[in-house]
């Protein structure tokens, strides 16, 4: 049976905009109301989007880095040739640092938001053995109560004793 997903509005209150401005709290309410299935599909979709914006800093330090070390031949190349370089330090570009900076922002919020699914998901799944192991002590009991007390032994039975 396949799960239920929990609505698109749900999702949006989870990890969207919405979220922005919610306090733990109300998202530990918000969380409560899911099921476990849109749980599990939200905290996956975070944790490979955490996944996603880590790459995407490797990537951009990476180029940062690159342009840093051109930047350092270049200057060398025109020391060798007796000429001075006119071009001042290397600065990175400044929308590639902001982006770096954003992008860790954004990690460490979904970082929390997967930490209070993390919770909500471990608290339904006990409860859901919970309701498993009640829905196995009350089918023993019916059992017990339809086979009556008979000492253990089953109809049939010439040698075995059954618990």
């Amino acid at each position: 049976m396949a799960t239920p997903i929990a609505p698109p509005a749900a999702f949006g209150l989870v990890s969207g905009t919405a979220y922005a401005s919610t306090s733990p709290e109300a998202l530990e309410e918000i969380l409560d109301h899911l099921d476990l299935g849109s749980l599990e599909q939200e905290n996956f979709r975070l944790e490979r989007a955490i996944q996603q914006l880590v790459q995407s800093n490797k990537e951009i330090a990476e180029f940062i880095e690159q342009e840093r070390q051109e930047q350092e031949q270049e200057q060398e190349q025109a020391r060798a040739s007796g000429k001075e370089s006119q071009s001042p330090g290397f600065k990175p570009d400044p929308e590639f640092v902001q982006a770096i900076e954003e992008n860790k922002e954004v990690i460490a919020k979904y970082e929390r938001v997967c930490a209070q699914l993390m919770k909500a998901i471990s608290k339904k799944r006990g409860e859901e053995r919970m309701d498993e192991q009640l829905e196995e002590d009350v089918v023993e009991e019916c059992t017990v109560a339809q086979c009556g007390d008979r000492g253990g032994e089953q109809e049939g039975d010439q040698d075995g004793v059954f618990l």
